[in-house]
């Protein structure tokens, strides 16, 4: 998952050991720094699922991330609004990138029966709002 951060949020290259040497994932700051979250109870990683592709077999651990809002603007404040991958989406009045979308239930219906969204996104998102109460009381 901090790989995914590294990449689609802060715009850095892909780590994914492909240059003959492994990560060292105590060695890099964003790692060490989300570990310590976590540790403090700060960051909080939940399992909502697996899913499977049908097409391609590929599967996905569906997982949310929460975390205090200190803790994101301090390591992803500088988040960029293009990546590799696409466009981060923000709330249209928002001045910054880092705020995102509203996690309410007109955005989170919004986003799944209106915007482009691949299967495995809409999945997670949707069972994010499921478990809202669960994952929201840590």
């Amino acid at each position: 998952m901090v790989r995914e951060y590294s990449e689609e949020l802060l715009g850095e290259p892909e780590r994914d050991g492909s240059q003959n040497e492994p990560l060292d994932y105590e060695g890099w700051s964003l790692y060490r720094s989300l570990q310590q979250a976590r540790r403090d109870g700060t960051v909080a990683a939940y399992c909502v699922g697996v899913g499977l592709d049908t097409l391609t077999l590929t599967a996905t651990i569906l997982t949310v991330v929460v975390m205090d809002d200190n803790v994101f603007d301090e390591l992803f404040g500088e988040t960029v609004r293009i990546n590799t991958e696409g466009v981060l989406v923000t709330a249209a009045d928002s001045n910054s990138v880092s705020e995102g979308l509203p996690f309410t239930e007109e955005t989170v219906q919004r986003l799944l029966t209106s915007e482009p969204m691949a299967s495995p996104g809409a999945c997670i998102l949707a069972r994010a709002w499921q478990y809202r109460d669960q994952i929201l009381a840590r």
